[in-house]
């Protein structure tokens, strides 16, 4: 068996570490490298290449990025520039916060602003690919070279063409598809089952493959109230590879099965994911945000409502008076320019979260609450991860945030109220067991 994903984005990672969790320990290929894959995934580009990960190298630094000489490079924890005396030439980019000004990838400018080419770096600090664009912003070629800097694969956008430069010969293909397949026979993966969670190329690919197998389409997308086309082949008994639809989010899943007939309905199945947890919840009150904003609406009333809970308030940046002034607070802890050893100091000793700050999310925040197990409460207006946020515990701001004081007050006065809202959001992020989980996807 084998994973297919186009990309390892957020939906691709959850179905990846739940079949991880579920005992599925298959290869895992990714068909698009950002140059962040975890180790042992496998991509076009890597194979090609023949990759080897170099020991003691570590991605680039924002202020290592190559440029003109008496160029410039100014950044803060969001995003950096280069520029040339008052114009700015290039916009360098972040894999992540989390991961404190690494670059992932540089955009760089002509004299009027307008895009040329970007160029991508990867964990080990390699320029690894560079994307130009026309005029108008439009992809028009992405050429990709080894580490001795040879060109391995060229992506012709325009003309949908990949050429591979590949054990001294040059192979052409007229669409990608043909291009992944031919990857994938040269790899020697088993495709007699082929896991994939996306209509677009990597079902067509299943779609267009010549070898005989039965597939598992995990559907983590929303139909937005319409089977899509691409679907509806799946129903087909004709199809050379069959395939099963198991969808891991209950409210989708009733929305697709409301349109299906009772004979369409025994291809599809709710799963659910499964979530590894760095650990589990003590029901303390000790309450965490994370903040690079000074605005976050009523946190005095809430402080001084709550006197049982202790309140840990992150940053990554300096703070400003408007927050340093909560240090008077005999519950309350600022911790300013955080480090990274210390936000996971406090992720392991907080069980709630509170998600009530403006502005941007750092750290990933919300997400690693919920991988802590922790409790995530918050502001409706302001929630910066609904995906792992229940709505029943999300809140207005009216009346000083007295519905989410009077929350925190239930959780704290009864452990069977912190355990309901735990419920909602468990949930509401679609969790279960890997016995339930391993009876759907053996089926």
């Amino acid at each position: 068996m084998v994973n297919l994903f186009e990309h390892f984005d957020e939906n691709a990672k959850a179905l990846f570490e739940t079949l991880d969790i579920a005992g599925h320990h298959d290869e895992t290929v990714v068909l698009v490298d950002d140059g962040f894959l975890p180790e042992g995934i496998i991509s076009p580009y890597q194979f090609f290449a023949n990759y080897k990960a170099p020991q003691k190298r570590r991605a680039r630094y924002f202020n290592e990025v190559d440029v003109p000489r008496f160029w410039e490079i100014e950044g803060n924890n969001e995003e950096a520039w280069v520029k040339d005396m008052s114009h700015r030439r290039a916009m360098i980019y972040y894999h992540s916060e989390e991961k404190r000004r690494l670059v992932s990838h540089v955009e760089w400018l002509d004299q009027h602003g307008n895009l040329q080419f970007v160029n991508h770096y990867n964990q080990h600090g390699l320029h690894f690919a560079q994307t130009v664009y026309d005029l108008e912003g439009n992809m028009i070629f992405r050429r990709y070279v080894d580490q001795q800097g040879r060109e391995v694969l060229y992506e012709n956008f325009v003309a949908s063409s990949t050429i591979l430069t590949w054990k001294g010969s040059q192979y052409h293909f007229n669409d990608r598809i043909a291009f992944y397949i031919f990857f994938l026979k040269a790899i020697g993966v088993d495709l007699s089952h082929v896991v994939v969670n996306s209509l677009g190329t990597p079902f067509s690919i299943l779609y267009h493959m010549d070898v005989p197998g039965q597939d598992t389409l995990f559907w983590q997308e929303s139909s937005e109230g319409e089977i899509p086309a691409n679907m509806r082949i799946v129903f087909e008994e004709s199809s050379e590879r069959p395939c099963r639809i198991l969808i891991p989010e209950q409210d989708e899943y009733d929305t697709i099965c409301a349109q299906l007939t009772e004979k369409e309905r025994e291809y599809v199945a709710h799963c659910g994911y499964l979530y590894q947890y760095e650990k589990q919840n003590q029901y303390t009150m000790n309450v965490l945000t994370m903040t690079n904003s000074d605005q976050i609406e009523h946190l005095q009333a809430i402080i001084e409502a709550c006197p049982f809970a202790h309140f840990y308030i992150g940053a990554v940046t300096e703070m400003s008076s408007k927050l340093t002034q909560f240090d008077r607070y005999p519950n309350v802890q600022l911790y300013q320019a955080i480090e990274r050893d210390t936000i996971e100091s406090v992720y392991h000793q907080c069980d709630v979260y509170l998600d009530i700050n403006e502005g941007k999310e750092i750290v990933n925040a919300v997400r690693k609450a919920f991988d802590h197990q922790m409790l995530i409460l918050g502001y409706e207006a302001t929630a910066h991860n609904p995906r792992f946020t229940a709505p029943e515990n999300l809140f207005t701001k009216e009346n000083e945030a007295a519905e989410l004081i009077q929350a925190l007050k239930d959780i704290n006065r009864k452990k069977r109220y912190f355990k309901v809202r735990q419920h909602y959001q468990q949930t509401h992020a679609n969790e279960t067991t890997v016995d339930t989980f391993n009876q759907v996807f053996k089926r």
